[in-house]
């Protein structure tokens, strides 16, 4: 979608989801934003894509050799995650998630029912052999077993406060939710991965949320971007306590949308800054601003580190910097 705009027109819906955008752009408009919700490094990767072009084409190959579209009924396809030798993509606009062979792209299984509560389904976590499911218009999360598919449970009530959770990151056995809380700024939710059962909600004016858009864990804290706020908060995972909000005009914050940490500094993307922020976890004290016209970003939105090197998608760029 954003591809499709220019970037004064981009810099000026800031602040939107891209569901909130839907209700007001015109429908013909292909989606294609991509970002990254990363977890621990011992979990799986998990991946925020909305295709140029939706719906259930049977699968083809391109001009591109070993690139696939894989069709199978995927609709608004949004979340992906690898488990094992499987993937598991969530489709928004279908109330499902699709499980497919890595290796050969062939269909496992299409899972969807009333008793999953799919709505609006999203950002994903991989806890052991369950998959955790964001359910960003139903307000829920929905738990999956990875082997037979089956529904483990529905995780919703009052008492959760989701709202439209859009981002999730495991730390030890439990799981936050970073809802974006379109009109109310926004707050995490914090429930164990084994029972379901509420921990604790984070939300005051202290820690500054405004539309948290994705989330990640380094050691021992909790690092949630503010896309509204230009400001990272950073807080204890196992209290839940504020350790500091990161911002400033040093750091040049600007839209920051998706996170990543490499066990020592954390980068984040700064979607209409067309720029990455690296700073220290541990102080977060500022290392760099990575900016220029040499890395061509051009609105990034997702992030992965793998080792030595940083990958950027830039989505109305179509391309990725390493």
């Amino acid at each position: 979608m954003w591809k499709c705009l220019s970037s004064t027109a981009r810099r000026s819906l800031r602040g939107h989801t891209w569901r909130s955008l839907a209700a007001v752009l015109p429908a013909a408009l292909p989606i294609a934003l991509l970002a990254v919700t990363p977890g621990p490094p011992a979990e799986a990767a998990t991946v925020h894509f909305h295709p140029a072009e939706e719906g259930g084409a049977a699968p083809q190959t391109t001009g591109l050799t070993g690139t696939k579209v894989l069709g199978w009924g995927l609709n608004a396809p949004d979340f992906m995650a690898v488990v094992g030798s499987d993937l598991f993509v969530a489709n928004s606009n279908g109330k499902s998630v699709t499980e497919l062979t890595t290796s050969t792209g062939a269909l496992v299984r299409v899972i969807s029912s009333s008793s999953y509560e799919f709505s609006g389904p999203g950002a994903m976590a991989l806890v052991g052999t369950d998959l955790f499911v964001a359910n960003y218009y139903g307000n829920s999360v929905t738990e999956l077993n990875t082997s037979t598919g089956a529904l483990v449970r529905v995780i919703s009530g009052s008492s959760y406060k989701f709202d439209d959770p859009l981002a999730m990151a495991l730390a030890g056995t439990d799981l936050f939710v970073a809802n974006y809380g379109a009109g109310s700024g926004g707050s995490v939710t914090e429930f164990s991965t084994s029972t379901g059962a509420l921990v604790r909600v984070i939300s005051s004016s202290s820690y500054e949320f405004d539309g948290p858009r994705a989330a990640g864990v380094d050691g021992t804290d909790l690092f949630v971007t503010n896309s509204s706020g230009d400001s990272v908060t950073e807080l204890t995972a196992s209290t839940g306590a504020l350790v500091r909000i990161i911002s400033g005009s040093s750091y040049k914050f600007d839209y920051p949308d998706a996170i990543a940490v490499d066990g020592t500094d954390l980068f984040v993307t700064n979607s209409s800054g067309d720029s990455v922020t690296e700073l220290t976890a541990s102080t977060g004290a500022l290392v760099r601003i990575i900016s220029g016209s040499s890395y061509k970003f051009d609105y990034p939105d997702a992030i992965a580190v793998d080792g030595t090197d940083l990958f950027v998608t830039n989505s109305s760029g179509d391309s990725v910097t390493e």
